[in-house]
């Protein structure tokens, strides 16, 4: 008894589709600007929720990405790390069904770019929102402890 299961062939809209678009930081025009802290929030939360909220990933890559100089010095030239020879740019990565993948990336790029346009402190509201988390945060934790 030879039976073919017949089944349908997958819709275009099921294939997964892998993009990544790059995005320059302007830290050479702005030097003085904290792009990497404004990016990335109190504990990375910001970036965190960009990534949860459009499904893509998110990575700050380039000369500058590495907090401590010394470090990013050090891992330059290595396997893995040939980003550091590069600007200080953000890649942002999307693996989604194809029908949505186009739309994702542009939600997670027009967010990226509203963040790095430089705003004097005294009207950023942003990084007003982004103190008040932290001070949330370090209140919570001197409670938890002992």
């Amino acid at each position: 008894m030879n039976m073919e299961w017949q089944t349908t062939p997958p819709s275009p809209s099921s294939y997964t589709v892998k993009k990544i678009l790059r995005l320059d930081i302007p830290a050479d025009t702005f030097p003085n600007f904290n792009f990497v802290g404004r990016l990335l929030g109190p504990r990375g939360n910001s970036l965190k929720r960009v990534e949860a909220s459009t499904g893509c990933r998110v990575y700050i890559r380039g000369k500058g990405s590495i907090k401590d100089p010394d470090k990013e010095e050090s891992l330059r030239g290595r396997p893995g790390y040939e980003h550091l020879n590069d600007p200080l740019h953000v890649l942002i990565e999307a693996e989604l069904p194809a029908n949505i993948v186009d739309i994702r990336l542009r939600q997670a790029q027009d967010i990226i770019e509203e963040l790095l346009k430089p705003v004097d402190e005294s009207h950023d509201f942003y990084k007003r929102q982004q103190l008040r988390e932290l001070a949330m945060l370090n209140s919570n934790l001197r409670e938890e402890s002992p």
